[in-house]
């Protein structure tokens, strides 16, 4: 069937294929691809929150600006 979506063959062993068959009958996902999609988004997810909290550690130490100065 035809899509505009861009598409990413991947190949799983056994192991992985069958604990996304069970990941899928627990969600009720529809297929096993959007059980996938849903893992890649939250994975995302989890790496952006990563990437922040690297940063607010970064800053971590640095001069308090209160709100006021920084609304000026």
């Amino acid at each position: 069937m035809p899509t505009a979506k861009k598409r990413i063959n991947l190949s799983v062993d056994d192991s992985l294929y069958e604990e996304l068959e069970e990941l899928q009958n627990l969600r009720g996902a529809p297929s096993l691809s959007s059980i996938v999609i849903e893992l890649t988004k939250e994975a995302l997810e989890l790496q952006e929150d990563l990437y922040f909290v690297k940063i607010a550690e970064e800053r971590d130490g640095e001069k308090e600006v209160s709100h006021k100065e920084i609304w000026k």
